[in-house]
């Protein structure tokens, strides 16, 4: 579970065009087209996991909650409340960034800590701090959340020495020159288009056509919390992070990325058989799974499993056989024997995103459930196996 804490900022887009300059100053007059409100600050954060959270293919257990304030106008799902929210309102004409406006009040954040001391718990912790109140006190939450046996990592707007106890900070290059002083902790340094660090080594990007660069500090920083929450190397994360990034630098505004969108490793999908005398109907089930996703692992049954799960007559075809034609196929990317009589050993190895099953199966029913995405794929109609023994037989 992933906890964000932080400031939530309204972000309003106005769009417009724009033909002719003022005459009361050299400024463009823009004609109002369309406005739009979305979650910033923390609130994008927020987003941003909860998307990756929900577009995922991984069997991974996934919940993520926004604390921050909000005023009674909004139905964003916060439940800490203040007379006043942040805005910032951007102002676009023809898609050209023509200026800002702030609307700014310090929050009262007294509520904040006897909230966090008894529902926040075991979980990875992700402040973003920009200052506007939520976070007066870093160093009193930080130390609330490690009492609560929480993994913390903080986006800075103050001194890094606030922020000392965090398992990770994470500020961009101007934050670190300016607020760094010697804290010890893993510190992840974003560069922008110099990409980033991590504990001072260098790590460069690859250059992109870049729109607008709003929001992507959050995007980093909710990408690398979400690899991190999995157990991954803060390397891995940071990578992943910096594509996260890069992405949403191609788009105007606050862009909230998908899983897609880092594809960090390509969908394994798994199934599992005798295949003894290959048929229609194995390889319409097979050709469904490889659709599904970029690597397709076949589980294949041993000689000797075969025989315990169909009888001394079975198979008609030995291992060997059954896996060289099953590695003929073209979408068929991986075959590997099992001996045992199920192939849940083999699933908890490979740790597949996806199992497929004929239908036959149920989801309730098949060996691995608890641990990937079942898909059960129609079976082709009097295609089995046991069918075609017997019509040789006639």
């Amino acid at each position: 579970m992933i906890v964000v804490i932080g400031d939530i900022i309204i972000d309003e887009y106005v769009y417009g065009t724009s033909t002719r300059l003022s005459p009361e100053a050299p400024v463009p007059v823009v004609k109002h087209q369309k406005t739009e409100r979305k979650l910033g600050g923390a609130g994008n954060v927020y987003n941003n996991i909860k998307s990756l959270f929900e577009t995922t293919n991984l069997s991974y257990p996934n919940d993520v909650t926004l604390i921050g304030y909000r005023n009674d106008t909004t139905d964003w799902p916060v439940e800490l409340f203040c007379t006043h929210m942040p805005l910032k309102q951007r102002i676009y004409a023809d898609k050209h960034y023509i200026t800002r406006i702030d609307r700014e009040q310090t929050i009262d954040n007294s509520t904040l800590f006897d909230y966090v001391k008894e529902r926040v718990h075991n979980c990875t912790v992700v402040i973003s701090d920009y200052n506007k109140g939520t976070i007066q006190d870093p160093q009193r939450l930080i130390k609330i959340l490690k009492d609560n046996h929480c993994y913390v990592i903080v986006d800075p707007k103050q001194h890094l020495d606030l922020y000392a106890g965090a398992d990770v900070i994470k500020p961009n290059k101007k934050e670190y020159e300016e607020y760094n002083n010697g804290v010890d902790t893993n510190m992840v340094v974003t560069m922008g288009a110099d990409g980033y660090m991590i504990n001072d080594v260098h790590y460069p990007t690859q250059q992109q056509d870049v729109y607008d660069v709003t929001g992507a500090g959050d995007t980093f920083l909710a990408v690398m919390s979400y690899f991190l929450d999995m157990g991954e190397s803060l390397e891995f994360a940071c990578e992943m992070a910096n594509k996260g990034a890069g992405v949403s630098v191609q788009h105007n505004g606050v862009y909230v990325v998908a899983w897609k969108d880092l594809d960090p490793r390509p969908t394994v999908v798994f199934t599992n058989g005798c295949f003894d005398l290959l048929h229609r109907g194995h390889v319409e089930m097979l050709k469904a799974s490889k659709a599904l996703g970029g690597h397709l692992v076949v589980g294949l049954n041993t000689d000797a499993s075969v025989k315990r799960l169909k009888g001394d007559t079975r198979p008609i075809n030995n291992e060997t056989d059954r896996k060289v034609v099953l590695e003929s196929l073209d979408f068929v990317d991986e075959v590997i024997l099992f001996d045992e009589d199920t192939p849940q050993k083999l699933i908890e190895r490979i740790r597949p995103d996806i199992i497929t099953k004929g239908g036959d199966y149920t989801v309730d029913t098949v060996v691995g459930n608890e641990l990937a995405k079942v898909v059960i794929i129609p079976t082709v109609e009097n295609q089995s196996t046991t069918n075609t023994i017997k019509r040789m037989a006639l």
